[in-house]
């Protein structure tokens, strides 16, 4: 049997479980980044995929080893034209795959849920001139590596063509909470899809070149990536202001916790301290009482002993009387 995954959310799922689950950009970036055990949780290799068999669309795929680095997780992320209008995020709540329409589905979006929307390829976009400008629907996808879902999840990239990959080393290690940033900043930089400029290319090209900037010691292994967006540069900036106020966030309560913890350690010495004078105190007023119990008995055997004493002396007076008074019978025996 083999072993279970880590229970990590938005990253591991059980080895029965069924199909992936997929959720938003931004609750998922929230549900990493509450979670300190993922900034432990590392990227082994980065690839990129084009699916060219009807609708054209890119995604990434990250696989993410676990902290003991038993298991490896398999996430997916990309982009879609999601509604019209402005961009506002999706539900917080992790969809099954099977409640979400495959990328390349010609499902009307509004029959479905906000969280269950279908993402809109290129060739929706394209059949459908009122939908080249919409708020984008960025989305990530995740399963662990051997599991049920992960089968269903891999038959995506099986699909697809494979583009490139980033492979990452230990000195230059990427954390699943980094990966949730830098989502989240390319999301947040360009919330619109647009067929001509920001749509699925343009998210993971972004992505990919900014990963490579943020990170000089991959290796890449490029097969065909033609276009490099200018959008990269400004992610690559984002990224670090917004990973240095998350460090400075994190330092911020690994202070505040320091000082609690420090608070918590002056509250046990001083009660240690409390229990230790009330421990003396204790023992004093003992020793105290049992100094006075031995008073107490030498006082005792002390008149004891007096009235020993005095019980042989009043026992010699009776018998010196006694000696007398036979001496005066005698005397009167004689005088007769």
């Amino acid at each position: 049997m083999a072993p279970k995954p880590p229970k990590i959310k938005g990253l591991f799922t059980e080895n029965d479980q069924a199909t992936f689950f997929s959720i938003s950009v931004q609750p998922w970036h929230n549900i990493i980044q509450d979670n300190l055990v993922t900034s432990n949780c590392f990227v082994l290799v980065v690839s990129c995929y084009k699916m060219q068999k009807g609708a054209e669309h890119e995604f990434l795929q990250f696989d993410i080893s676990s902290p003991d680095k038993v298991h490896t997780c398999i996430v997916i992320a990309e982009r879609g034209g999601g509604f019209r209008g402005r961009h506002r995020d999706c539900s917080d709540a992790m969809q099954p795959a099977n409640t979400i329409a495959p990328v390349d589905t010609m499902t009307e979006a509004a029959t479905l849920p906000d969280a269950m929307m279908p993402l809109l390829s290129s060739l929706d976009v394209a059949e459908d001139p009122t939908k080249s400008q919409m708020g984008a629907h960025d989305l990530v996808s995740y399963a662990t590596l051997g599991s049920r879902a992960s089968a269903e999840l891999g038959c995506k990239c099986e699909k697809a063509t494979y583009i490139c990959t980033l492979t990452f080393s230990e000195k230059d290690r990427l954390s699943a909470t980094q990966i949730a940033t830098l989502l989240y900043v390319t999301s947040k930089h360009e919330p619109t899809y647009s067929i001509t400029n920001t749509q699925c290319y343009w998210f993971i090209k972004t992505m990919f070149d900014a990963l490579k900037s943020l990170f000089m010691s991959t290796q890449e292994d490029i097969m065909n990536f033609p276009m490099k967006p200018r959008s990269a540069v400004e992610v690559c900036d984002k990224y670090r202001v917004a990973w240095a106020a998350l460090a400075e966030e994190g330092e911020q309560k690994r202070r505040a916790e320091q000082w609690q913890e420090e608070e918590r350690w002056q509250e046990r010495e001083q009660h240690q301290a409390a229990e230790e004078a009330a421990r003396i105190e204790h023992e004093k007023h003992q020793a105290a009482e049992e100094q006075h119990q031995a008073a107490e008995e030498q006082h005792q055997a002390a008149e004891e002993q007096c009235q020993a004493a005095e019980e042989e002396k009043m026992k010699a007076v009776r018998g010196h009387g006694q000696q007398r008074m036979q001496m005066r019978g005698y005397c009167e025996i004689w005088r007769h």
